[in-house]
């Protein structure tokens, strides 16, 4: 290959790459360029990003097995999982920890859990197994959850875990399909930030 070929296919590969990381969503690509920029911002973390209060307002479709909390006073964290979600299971533990460092830190919120199980037995004898896992109501219909999903402003069909944040005044903040990082905590306490 000669001197200018070679240094055509390298202009070539440059543009290629810079092309590419242009268009990645921040935070979900494991590359340099991509995770330096606005890696705290909760746009970025966020696949629905809502300012203030402009969001749905959160609706909660039919739960068995227990109900969320009546609106809360504060801001909400509603996690949708599964008992055979490897993601779900792994970050539970993350999100109670980030529960109580954000309430240290001056932002409270409140951590539901919602399970989108078939049925009741199979979420019971997971948490017969698995004593430590949060108290969780179940959709009543999960048939549904991409209709609920949708609402949210989600494809109907995303992957879980699903992220919920919900402000103070019931509307939705930040929807997020996907399972949480240790690098995306900061984007998290920007979600909080009024």
């Amino acid at each position: 290959m000669d001197r200018l070929s070679a240094l055509s296919l390298v202009v070539a590969l440059a543009a290629c790459e810079s092309k590419s990381a242009e268009h990645a969503p921040a935070g979900r690509v494991n590359a340099a360029k991509v995770e330096a920029r606005k890696a705290a911002s909760a746009e970025a973390f966020c696949d629905v990003f809502k300012p203030g209060e402009t969001g749905p307002a959160f609706k909660v479709p039919a739960l068995t097995g227990g109900e969320l909390p009546a609106k809360a006073a504060g801001w909400r964290w509603i996690n949708v999982w599964a008992t055979w979600c490897k993601p779900c299971l792994e970050e539970m533990p993350r999100l109670a920890q980030w529960r109580d460092k954000l309430a240290a830190a001056g932002k409270p919120f409140e951590l539901s859990f919602v399970s989108v199980d078939e049925t009741d037995e199979v979420l019971a004898a997971f948490r017969t197994a698995h004593p430590n896992t949060p108290a969780s109501p179940r959709l009543a219909k999960p048939d549904e959850q991409g209709t609920w999903f949708a609402a949210l402003g989600l494809d109907g069909a995303p992957p879980i875990p699903i992220h919920i944040f919900v402000t103070p005044g019931g509307h939705v903040r930040c929807a997020r399909a996907g399972g949480v990082r240790e690098q995306d905590y900061a984007a998290i306490e920007a979600v909080f930030t009024p």
